[in-house]
C-alpha cells in the first residue's frame, strides 16, 4: 500500500486542469464519492474558493482554509489544504464535522466523569467536616466514618470500571480461553452479590446445569455475569426474585439474568450500553449507579465473541441473555 492510503484525511491529486490523476482510500470512504481518473475534481467536489486554491497552488503557495465543501450534494465542513508537488496539485480534505463530534464526545465524557467523582467527594468532605466537631459522640463519628468509607469504595469501583473500559476499548486486554464450569461461575457470582441481596431481601435463583462447560474467557464471562446480576438486584423491588438460568442448544450456550423490577422503556434499550447512560426511570429506585456496567458487558461480550440480547417490559422487569458460541475463538 502507498503512504497516502494510511492518512486519515481525504487526498486527491490533479493536474493543473483539475483532471483527477490519483486519490487515496480515505476520500472515498469518508466522503462517499466515486472517483475515476478521467473525471475532473469539480465534477464531484465544489467549494467557494476552489479557483483561488488552485491559483495559489500554481504560484507555489499553500492554500489552507476552513470552509464548507460539497461532495456531490452532501455539505461537510472541512479544512482544505492545496499545494503543488512538481506538476501535480494536491488537495487535502479534513472532515471537521468528525473532529467536532469527537471533541464533543470528549467534553461529554470529561463532564460525566467529573460529575461522578464530585458527588462522592462532596459527601466524603461533608462527613469529614462533621467528624471534626468536638461535640460529636463516638458512635456518630463511627457511623460517619463508615459512610465515608462506602463513598470511597464507590470511587474505587468507578476508577476500576474506567480503567477496564479503557483497556477494552484500546484492545489491550488479552483474553485467555479455557473450559469454564458455568454452574460454578454462576455460584461464585451469586456469592459475590450476597451482601446486596440481603440488603433488599432478594433471592437469587440458579437454574444452571451443574456439569455444563463452555470454552471461553472465564474472567470476562464472570465480569459479564456479575455486572448483569448487580443491575438486576439494583433495579429489582425488595422481597423479589432474580433468576440466573442457562440453556444449551446445538450451537451456543445462553446465560440469562432475569429480574421482575422496574424494566426499561423500549425506546431507551438501544442506548443502555452507552457509557454513563442511565435509563430515565433509574431514579425510581434508591440504587446508585454510574452507567458503566453495561458498557463493560458490551465490550467483554465482544471479546468472547458473544451476543447480548435484551427483553424488557417497562415496570415489569428485564432479561439480559448472553449467547456464547460453543466453539469460541479469539478474534484475529
Amino acid at each position: 500500500m502507498r503512504i497516502i492510503d494510511f492518512v486519515s484525511e481525504g487526498i486527491i491529486s490533479t493536474d493543473k486542469y483539475l483532471n483527477v490523476v490519483d486519490h487515496n482510500e480515505a476520500i472515498v470512504k469518508l466522503f462517499k464519492v466515486s472517483l475515476q481518473k478521467s473525471v475532473k475534481i469539480t465534477d464531484i467536489i465544489s467549494f467557494s474558493k476552489i479557483d483561488a486554491a488552485l491559483q495559489s497552488a500554481l504560484r507555489d503557495s499553500v492554500f489552507t482554509e476552513q470552509l464548507p465543501v460539497y461532495f456531490g450534494t452532501t455539505k461537510i465542513e472541512c479544512k482544505v489544504t492545496t499545494f503543488k508537488d512538481d506538476e501535480i496539485v494536491v488537495w487535502i480534505f479534513e472532515n471537521l464535522n468528525t473532529v467536532k463530534m469527537l471533541e464533543s464526545a470528549k467534553a461529554d465524557f470529561v463532564s460525566a466523569v467529573s460529575h461522578e467523582f464530585m458527588t462522592p467527594l462532596g459527601i466524603i468532605e461533608g462527613f469529614l467536616t462533621m467528624i471534626k466537631d468536638p461535640e460529636m459522640d463516638e458512635k456518630m463519628k463511627a457511623d460517619r466514618i463508615e459512610r465515608a468509607m462506602a463513598q470511597l469504595k464507590r470511587l474505587e469501583k468507578l476508577v476500576d470500571q474506567l480503567l477496564s473500559l479503557s483497556e477494552l476499548e484500546m484492545k489491550s486486554y488479552v483474553p485467555r480461553f479455557s473450559l469454564v464450569n458455568i454452574y460454578q461461575m454462576a455460584e461464585e457470582a451469586r456469592a459475590e452479590m450476597d451482601y446486596r441481596c440481603k440488603a433488599k431481601h432478594i433471592n437469587v435463583i440458579l437454574d444452571v446445569p451443574e456439569n455444563l462447560f463452555v470454552y471461553t474467557d472465564g474472567m470476562a464471562l464472570y465480569r459479564i455475569t456479575t455486572n448483569l446480576l448487580s443491575n438486576a438486584i439494583k433495579y429489582s423491588h425488595p422481597d423479589s426474585d432474580v433468576k440466573i438460568s442457562v440453556v444449551e442448544d446445538e450451537d451456543s450456550i445462553k446465560l440469562s439474568v432475569q429480574d421482575n423490577g422496574i424494566g426499561i422503556k423500549a425506546e431507551e434499550i438501544p442506548r443502555i450500553f452507552e457509557r454513563f447512560y442511565r435509563a430515565s426511570n433509574s431514579s425510581e429506585t434508591s440504587a446508585k449507579g454510574m452507567g458503566l456496567g453495561l458498557a463493560l458487558v458490551k465490550h467483554l461480550s465482544k471479546i468472547i465473541n458473544a451476543k447480548i440480547e435484551v427483553e424488557s417490559r417497562y415496570t415489569m422487569g428485564s432479561t439480559f441473555t448472553v449467547v456464547i458460541p460453543k466453539k469460541s475463538k479469539i478474534d484475529a
